[in-house]
C-alpha cells in the first residue's frame, strides 16, 4: 500500500510540474528517417527485347566465359575472356561487332593475348587517337587450379592485333600503395576518372575503391616498387606457384589526392535475409559506382540453386559508400521463358560479367549456356538498360 501511495504522488508530481513553464517536460524527438529515394531508375526490373537486346550470342576466341566487356568510339564491342584448360593463365582481348541476330557470331580474328596477368574481373579500354590501351590488374599469382589471382598492380598496354603480352611487358604499371593487392580498373574518360578496386589489407569483409583524376594518373611520378607474384611468367610455366619478388618502375598513384576512397561490406548492403551471389564487376560514372553480382544456374555438374534460375542483381553507390539506388534483380535472368523466347538459352544459363555505363545507357554482359540442349558452350550477350538518370 505504501508503494501505492507513492507511485501516485509522484504522479501528482509530474502532473504539477508539466503545467509550470519554469519546469516544461523534456520535449521527445523522433529519430530522423531517411526518405531519400533509393528505387532503382535503370528499368531492369522489366525486359523488352527490341529495346533491351544489344548483342548476342557471341563466340569469342576459346570456349570459356568472358569476364567484362567495353566499347569502341567505332561501335566495335572489346571483350575480356579468361583462358580455358591449360591457358588458363591466359587473357583475351577479342574486338568484335554488335550482333543483333539470334545466329552465332564468331569473333576470333582480331584479338590480343594478355599471359599471366590476373583474372581480369574489370577492364578499361582508353583511346588515345587511333590508338588502344587496355587497362588491366597485373602481376597476378597463379593457384593449385592454375588460375591466377591476387593481381598487385594495375597494367596499361598498347593493343596490337595477332599480339602476345606477358604481365611484365606493360608499356606502364600503377602503383596504389604497399599490400594492396586484387586490383581491378575502371575508366570514365568523359568525367576523367580512373578507379582502382582493391581489397582491403587489414579487412576482407570490404570491398574498397579509389578514384583519382585519369589525367592527374597518368602524369604521376615514377617510382621503383617491390611486388611478390609466381614467377610462371619468367620460367613459362604456368603451373608454378613459386613466388618472388620483382623491381617494377611504375607511376606512383600515392603521390595524388584521390578524388575519392570509399568502401562497403561485400554483403549486408541489400535486404534482410538477402541472398548474395559472385561479384561480377562494377563502373564509375560521375560520382556513382555501379556494382554487379550474380550467378548462373548451370555448370557442367548441374545446377547450383535448387529453384534452378539464374541470378543478377544491381547496386549503385556514391563516393561514399552509400546506397543511392538500392540492389535490384534484373528480372529477366531468372526468366527461363523469356530467355527461351529470344533465342539465347534454353537451360536458363546466365552468368553475370561485366556493367558499363556508356552514354547516358546502363549495360550489363552475360554469359549464356545452352542455346540448345546439347549446344553448352559459352557465348556472350550485352543487354541495354536506361542509364544514370539521377
Amino acid at each position: 500500500m505504501k508503494t501505492v501511495v507513492k507511485y501516485m504522488l509522484g504522479l501528482a508530481s509530474v502532473w504539477s510540474l508539466a503545467g509550470c513553464s519554469k519546469f516544461p517536460l523534456p520535449e521527445i524527438v523522433k529519430p530522423a528517417v531517411d526518405q531519400t529515394d533509393k528505387k532503382s531508375t535503370t528499368n531492369i526490373s522489366a525486359f523488352d527485347a527490341a529495346a533491351n537486346i544489344y548483342s548476342r550470342n557471341t563466340a569469342l576466341l576459346g570456349n570459356n566465359a568472358m569476364q567484362g566487356f567495353n566499347f569502341d568510339s567505332d561501335g566495335s564491342i572489346w571483350y575480356t575472356q579468361s583462358g580455358e584448360s591449360a591457358v588458363k593463365h591466359q587473357i583475351n582481348l577479342v574486338k568484335s561487332a554488335v550482333n543483333k541476330n539470334t545466329s552465332i557470331l564468331t569473333a576470333n580474328t582480331d584479338f590480343m593475348k594478355l599471359s599471366y596477368f590476373g583474372h581480369g574481373t574489370n577492364t578499361a579500354m582508353e583511346e588515345v587517337g587511333s590508338d588502344r590501351y587496355v587497362w588491366i590488374g597485373a602481376y597476378g599469382s597463379a593457384n593449385n587450379a592454375g588460375e591466377y589471382w591476387n593481381e598487385k598492380l594495375i597494367g596499361r598496354v598498347k593493343y596490337v592485333k595477332g599480339k602476345t603480352v606477358k604481365t611484365n611487358e606493360c608499356d606502364e604499371y600503377y602503383y596504389i600503395g604497399k599490400g594492396y593487392t586484387d586490383m581491378h580498373p575502371s575508366i570514365d574518360a568523359e568525367n576523367d576518372l580512373l578507379t582502382i578496386n582493391y581489397a582491403d589489407p587489414t579487412n576482407n569483409v570490404f570491398r574498397c575503391f579509389m578514384v583519382f583524376k585519369l589525367s592527374e594518373a597518368r602524369q604521376a611520378t615514377m617510382t621503383n616498387t617491390v611486388v611478390e607474384s609466381t614467377d610462371g611468367f619468367e620460367t613459362n610455366n604456368p603451373s608454378s606457384l613459386n613466388k618472388k619478388s620483382y623491381t617494377v618502375y611504375c607511376r606512383d598513384l600515392t603521390k595524388l589526392t584521390p578524388v575519392a576512397k570509399m568502401k562497403f561490406r561485400k554483403t549486408g548492403y541489400g535486404n534482410a535475409n538477402a541472398t548474395y551471389y559472385d561479384w561480377q564487376g562494377f563502373d564509375v560514372h560521375k560520382d556513382k559506382l555501379y556494382y554487379v553480382e550474380g550467378q548462373s544456374n548451370y555448370n557442367l555438374f548441374g545446377s547450383f540453386f535448387t529453384d534452378d534460375v539464374s541470378q543478377s542483381y544491381v547496386t549503385i553507390f556514391d563516393f561514399n559508400g552509400n546506397i543511392v539506388e538500392e540492389r535490384t534483380q534484373v528480372a529477366v535472368i531468372s526468366d527461363r521463358n523469356a530467355l527461351k523466347s529470344i533465342g539465347i538459352t534454353e537451360l536458363g544459363a546466365m552468368e553475370s560479367e561485366g556493367i558499363k555505363v556508356y552514354k547516358g545507357k546502363l549495360y550489363l554482359g552475360y554469359t549464356s549456356r545452352g542455346i540448345t540442349q546439347q549446344d553448352t558452350k559459352h557465348y556472350q550477350n550485352i543487354f541495354v538498360f536506361d542509364g544514370a538518370k539521377k
